[in-house]
């Protein structure tokens, strides 16, 4: 009788190739998160940075937040919010600022998310003309100043929605 020989060659290639694709999933999945947690700035660490700031991904906290000082399209709006140290500009849907509105801000600060986009000279204008129209003479901004009150870009909520 001759023996048979038993063939493990197969069985270890295909564990081997199985392994390397989980292995190589996972990899990517886990680069994938870590992308994401360091591509994400605080706006106000964004503005003061020398980097290309457009289009980044942004988050704030804040802890109050103006009536809107502009509308954009049919669902959104700009508003000045604050983090209790610094002011912003942001754009938000007309949902996502009602809600916030509806909130202790002081108490309870809410996070919001978005991108940043940049100031242009209108929105600028815009926004030193609602910002001024509240304050004593003395307290007025021009816009040499509005850099070093708003920085350069404003965190657009409505674009992380998409």
């Amino acid at each position: 009788m001759a023996s048979k020989r038993v063939n493990y060659f197969l069985p270890i290639v295909i564990g081997i190739v199985i392994s390397l694709i989980f292995c190589g999933v996972l990899i990517l999945t886990l680069n994938k998160a870590n992308n994401d947690k360091i591509e994400k700035f605080y706006l106000n660490e964004l503005i003061k940075s020398n980097i290309n700031k457009n289009n980044k991904k942004t988050y704030l906290s804040i802890k109050s937040i103006s009536p809107k000082i502009a509308t954009y399209g049919k669902n959104n709006g700009y508003y000045i919010v604050s983090d209790g140290e610094y002011n912003y500009v942001v754009l938000l849907s007309n949902k996502k600022a009602k809600e916030i509105m509806n909130i202790d801000l002081y108490n309870n600060p809410v996070t919001i998310n978005g991108i940043s986009k940049e100031m242009n000279k209108e929105l600028k204008e815009i926004v030193l003309e609602k910002y001024n129209s509240s304050k004593d003479e003395n307290e007025k901004i021009s816009i040499k100043e509005y850099y070093s009150y708003f920085g350069d870009v404003y965190l657009d909520e409505t674009l992380a929605l998409k």
